[in-house]
């Protein structure tokens, strides 16, 4: 009886102990819908790859014509990872996406924020520098800093590019970061469990599985011990079917 019970434990604690304690995902249930940090205003001069993609510029930098710091909005519908693990991965295609543009792309940093509604944020920083050709004067050398984050979406995955000057770096970097929890229609999602989690899970089932069958056992009653008269009633039994 006692394997039976270590089994259906062990079995019931591997399926269940990584999906019930572990972070699920679920869908935003609402459209993304990117906030600019306060100051920005909707630019209709920059670039857009499609009509889905949004822009703003500093209400400073418009009125005074320099392109100081902007935010490009676009959309995939591809479900991009936000995982640290895979963020490092894509960080190896920035170069060749940035290519076009006429930049170098050099990597900074990339790491996955977590939200306090549970929503999972990719980040992935980078200077993005290219050489302005001046003619007889010479050239000139624009640096700037590139701050790419990652929404999944309920569509696939809303990603928003923060560009600024490098030596602002100090200043737009945590005003672009705060708008990540301020971001709406963001949904959650995590990759499955690792295999190595239901295993765990299993062996602790496993070992409270063996020790509840020891408690039931030890509460099932005895057997009471046999009377004389009992057991010369079963040899006069075993004797007459010998006989017979």
């Amino acid at each position: 009886m006692r394997l039976p019970i270590v089994l259906a434990v062990a079995l019931t604690f591997a399926f269940a102990g990584p999906r019930l304690t572990g972070a699920r995902s679920r869908p935003a249930g609402e459209p993304f819908a990117y906030e600019p940090p306060e100051g920005f205003v909707e630019a209709h001069d920059l670039p857009k790859s499609s009509e889905d993609t949004k822009a703003w510029a500093s209400k400073e930098s418009s009125e005074t014509g320099q392109q100081r710091a902007a935010v490009n909005q676009s959309h995939s519908p591809r479900e991009l990872p936000v995982e640290e693990e895979e963020l490092a991965k894509l960080a190896k295609e920035m170069p060749k996406a940035f290519e076009d543009t006429g930049c170098t792309w050099t990597h900074r940093r990339h790491e996955m924020r977590v939200r306090p509604d549970g929503a999972r944020v990719g980040l992935i920083e980078g200077d993005c520098n290219s050489d302005l050709d001046l003619g007889k004067i010479g050239g000139l050398k624009i640096r700037s800093r590139k701050l790419q984050l990652i929404f999944p979406d309920d569509a696939g995955t809303s990603i928003v590019t923060a560009s600024y000057p490098t030596e602002e770096a100090t200043k737009w970097e945590p005003i672009f970061e705060a708008t990540i929890s301020k971001a709406k229609g963001v949904a959650t999602r995590v990759p499955s469990p690792a295999i190595w989690l239901y295993g765990v899970w299993g062996g602790a089932g496993a070992i409270l599985g063996w020790l509840l069958a020891a408690i039931i056992k030890k509460k099932e009653p005895a057997t009471p011990p046999k009377s004389n008269e009992e057991k010369k009633r079963e040899k006069k039994d075993d004797a007459d079917d010998g006989d017979s």
